[in-house]
């Protein structure tokens, strides 16, 4: 909308004599309410959120054999509720409803298989008769108060007769078909006003069957009918992140439980820090590693005081390691590590290179070592960092030493020569 400003004019005595209304533009942006969709996608993501947020649903007895189903589940839905949102208005032609029923059975049998193997609860809506209630009304010949089906045993029923089976559908439980009938349809009906009885934007069914063969059966109902359905199985979703969320919940109420003994020696208590991760379902390799640094033997006597000092820092930092792991903070315990292993700020140009090929290619040592392969070009890039960068603070032999002491030594001399270079700024 417009805003106005009013001119007023005056004579000379300064009376107003006249007056003027001046549109002014409005620079302020317009909100957009965005448009309500058919289905809320937020609530898959609610979902996803909430199953991605722990590893409990992906490695945890019973959960974990259910992981691949959620996995499926989501990207089919993503995909069903993308094409019923574009195609939500009333259909014009026999494909779009009859599309519009594949994806939307996609939606309800995915709801109900989360209740089955996931959730392991059976869905509250079982057994109403609540949505298509009309078709009794519309089609009282065929169907009759006791013989009246529930929604998802009509649904079921639509979708065989319209795509599933349309050439040939058995009683199978249905009480509204007699004895030894089967039934076919030709087509699905798209509104079709003349003999819609009244029922807004009618769609339906026409079916042959072999109980009343010289004459045919049409069952009508609105189109709203079978989105009102499909919407209720689908706003389900609700309860089942629900469901996921208090699942996560109790584990983290255990978790916490769980304190670290501070009690023993720093080997110990990292020992134990790694198998509380563990059961957390939770990277522990950094933890792994500080074990690694702190037990690993040492073959050169002249590294040992350097190595001390770089391995009393790892003690230093081990009581703020526990209390993340206590307060279940995963984040702030690889912090630390990062800080304590971080390289210095002035180093020579190859420096972070040399580095990257040392952590990456020295695993294990090969009795006959390929002097093509990454092994070998590990070793020659730690040769060059022991010769250049590191032989200020430690002696590293690359033919002799096993790796492990090779990373320990590379990460002493790190520390110390960064550790200096603070000391001076």
């Amino acid at each position: 909308m417009e805003d106005k400003i009013t001119i007023q004019f005056v004579d000379a005595d300064g009376k107003v004599c006249d007056s003027l209304e001046v549109p002014v533009a409005n620079d302020k942006p317009q909100s957009k309410k965005k448009p309500k969709t058919y289905l809320d996608e937020a609530l898959i993501w609610d979902l996803h959120n909430v199953i991605e947020s722990s590893d409990i649903f992906m490695s945890e007895e019973p959960l974990k054999h259910k992981y691949n189903l959620f996995c499926a589940f989501k990207d089919r839905m993503f995909s069903a509720v993308k094409y019923l949102n574009k195609h939500s208005k009333p259909p014009k032609t026999e494909e779009e409803f009859i599309n519009f029923l594949v994806y939307a059975a996609i939606v309800r049998d995915g709801i109900m298989k989360l209740y089955e193997n996931l959730y392991g609860k059976k869905p509250t809506f079982i057994g109403e008769k609540k949505y298509f209630i009309n078709v009794r009304t519309y089609s009282a010949k065929y169907f009759s108060e006791e013989t009246q089906p529930t929604d998802d045993d009509f649904f079921e029923y639509l979708r065989a007769m319209a795509f599933a089976h349309p050439y040939e559908t058995s009683k199978r439980g249905r009480l509204f078909m007699e004895d030894g009938e089967i039934q076919m349809c030709p087509w699905v009906i798209i509104g079709r006003p003349l003999f819609s009885q009244g029922i807004k934007d009618p769609v339906g069914i026409r079916i042959y069957s072999n109980k009343f063969e010289d004459g045919l059966q049409d069952i009508l109902f609105s189109f709203d009918d079978v989105k009102t359905y499909i919407k209720s199985r689908y706003d389900c979703l609700k309860e089942i992140t629900k469901w996921a969320k208090e699942e996560h919940e109790k584990h983290i109420e255990e978790w916490k439980k769980r304190k670290i003994n501070r009690n023993q020696d720093p080997v110990g208590i990292l020992t134990e820090i790694k198998s509380v991760l563990t059961d957390r379902f939770q990277d522990a390799s950094s933890i792994e590693d500080l074990v690694v640094y702190l037990t690993c033997p040492i073959s050169v006597d002249v590294n040992r005081e350097n190595v001390l000092k770089f391995r009393q820092a790892i003690v230093g930092i081990i009581p703020g390691i526990c209390d993340s792991v206590d307060n279940l903070d995963c984040e702030s315990m690889e912090q630390k590590i990062v800080e304590l292993l971080a390289y210095p700020r002035e180093m020579h140009q190859m420096a972070h290179y040399q580095l990257e090929k040392i952590f990456s290619y020295l695993r294990d040592r090969s009795e006959i070592i390929d002097p093509y392969s990454d092994e070998a070009w590990g070793l020659k890039q730690a040769e060059d960092f022991a010769n250049g960068f590191a032989k200020k603070w430690v002696k590293i032999d690359i033919k002799t030493m096993q790796y492990d002491e090779i990373k320990l030594l590379v990460y002493t001399a790190c520390y110390l020569e960064r550790k200096e270079q603070e000391a001076e700024e």
